[in-house]
Order: C-alpha cells, then sequence, then structure tokens
C-alpha cells in the first residue's frame, strides 16, 4: 500500500508539473511575409526570427495563411486589399501596422539619380503622379498604359528599371504588359528624360544586389527607405506612401485584432 501511495503520489506531481508548464508556456506566432520586405524587416524586429516565415512573393504567404501554416501576413495595404478580395474568408485588420514611403533606389553616387529625381519632382508638382495613383487606388476611371514585357529596340537609351511584378496594384503583368503605379511613373519619367523604358521582372531580394552591381539603372517595387537600404543604394524623393497592414482569417484565427499582436512582440531594450 506504501508503495502504491508513492507512486499515486510521484504520478500526481508529475502531472501538476506538466500542467503548470503547459499553463504557462505561451503559444508561439506564425507570421508570413515577402522576402525581405520592411512587412519582412518590421515583423523580424518586432517578434524574432523565430516568427517569421519567408515566402518568395505575397500570394504564396496567404495561401499559407489559408492553410493554417502561418497565422497572419504582413504585407502593403494596396496589394492586401488585391489578395484578400481574390480570396474568401480572409481580412485586413482595421488598424495600421506602419506607415512608410515609397522611393526609386539607384546604385551609389549614381549621375542618373539626379535626373529621374527632378523629373520625379516636375511629375509630382503638376499632378502627374498623383493622377496615376488615383487611377489604380480610387479607380478614378482613367485608362491603364502598360510597358510591353518584350522590349522594343528603338533609338533611345534604355532606362532599365528592375521589379517584383507580383505586387499589385504597383506592378503587375496582364497579358503581355506590365501594369501599375511604379510602371506607369517609371515610363512618364522615361519619356520626360528621353529613354526607352525596359523592364525585368525579378525576385525582390534581387533588385538592390542588380542596381548595386549596374546590372538595372534602378529599382522600383514598392521600396521603402530604411537605413539599412540606404548603406547599399541611394533613393529618389518620396513618390507614394505606403501602409503595411495584417491580413488574417475572418473566423478561427488567432489574431482577430491588431491587438491580439501585443503578446507576441518582444521585449525592448
Amino acid at each position: 500500500m506504501k508503495n502504491l501511495k508513492k507512486i499515486f503520489a510521484v504520478v500526481l506531481a508529475l502531472c501538476l508539473l506538466l500542467c503548470f508548464a503547459g499553463c504557462g508556456e505561451k503559444d508561439g506566432i506564425k507570421i508570413g511575409v515577402q522576402t525581405t520586405t520592411t512587412g519582412d524587416i518590421y515583423a523580424s524586429g518586432d517578434f524574432g526570427e523565430d516568427a517569421v516565415t519567408r515566402y518568395d512573393n505575397g500570394a504564396l504567404a496567404v495561401e499559407a495563411l489559408k492553410a493554417g501554416k502561418v497565422d497572419c501576413v504582413i504585407i502593403d495595404n494596396e496589394p492586401a486589399k488585391s489578395y484578400v478580395a481574390a480570396n474568401e474568408g480572409l481580412k485586413i485588420l482595421e488598424a495600421e501596422y506602419a506607415v512608410e514611403d515609397y522611393a526609386i533606389c539607384f546604385q551609389k553616387d549614381s549621375t542618373l539619380k539626379a535626373d529621374v529625381d527632378a523629373a520625379l519632382k516636375d511629375l509630382i508638382a503638376d499632378g502627374s503622379v498623383k493622377k496615376i495613383v488615383d487611377k489604380y487606388i480610387n479607380n478614378s476611371g482613367e485608362a491603364l498604359v502598360g510597358v510591353p514585357v518584350t522590349a522594343e529596340n528603338t533609338d533611345k537609351p534604355d532606362l532599365k528599371m528592375a521589379t517584383n511584378a507580383e505586387f499589385p496594384p504597383y506592378e503587375y503583368i496582364d497579358g503581355d504588359e506590365y501594369f501599375g503605379i511604379d510602371v506607369e511613373v517609371a515610363k512618364i519619367i522615361a519619356d520626360k528624360l528621353g529613354y526607352d523604358l525596359i523592364i525585368e521582372n525579378v525576385a525582390f531580394d534581387s533588385i538592390i544586389p542588380g542596381v548595386q552591381t549596374g546590372k538595372y539603372s534602378m529599382g522600383m517595387a514598392g521600396m521603402t527607405v530604411t537605413e539599412d537600404r540606404l548603406k547599399e543604394v541611394d533613393f529618389s524623393s518620396t513618390y507614394a506612401t505606403g501602409i503595411q497592414v495584417v491580413i488574417v482569417k475572418e473566423e478561427g484565427g488567432k489574431i482577430s485584432a491588431i491587438e491580439d499582436l501585443d503578446p507576441y512582440y518582444l521585449p525592448k531594450e
């Protein structure tokens, strides 16, 4: 009998120990992001590397959310709208996760930057850039202007722009043409400066390395100016403001409001 009591006491102690350990342990969170984007940068800094799962593009991150592989996706607001519209059962949380500025990146000390920046400032001042943004975001009704995927040869010099054409409405492919805010802004800059715009569709994390080596004249892909990126490339003036948001499942998910992320933030020193 004494032995049975001892065994029972040991088993009970182990059960209590496991219960307390389980009760005190906080489940982790999995956040889907597009690799090397600011969503990736912010999420990694706020929640740690272990919380972040990286994908080559936003569409793959959204598919992972639908499949239950991640609890949410952090991405720019305008692409988020497109993904949610195309996928039932998802929603964008009401509160903003972060606000950022978009600009064009150039090789360090590029002589092209000054010319492009001057043209961009003129086109912002005369309302041309705003008209393009309104066309895509506010559905102003203006006709969309595409750039051929297969470049046409002319006598003009080439302006090679690297982008990641999986980021609507900033850049995307429809048929045999590129469309989007970045595409049209780049085109009116090229037209103003007398260049042919040649667009190269590459992985997002290949844009800055390609610009650094001179493979591309510039990079434009809803790219945010950050301190780390400023060490690698130069940036133009801001031409658009972006908002990072959180996509979640409408029902049954771990995250249903922006406040639900609070317990998972890393403590700041």
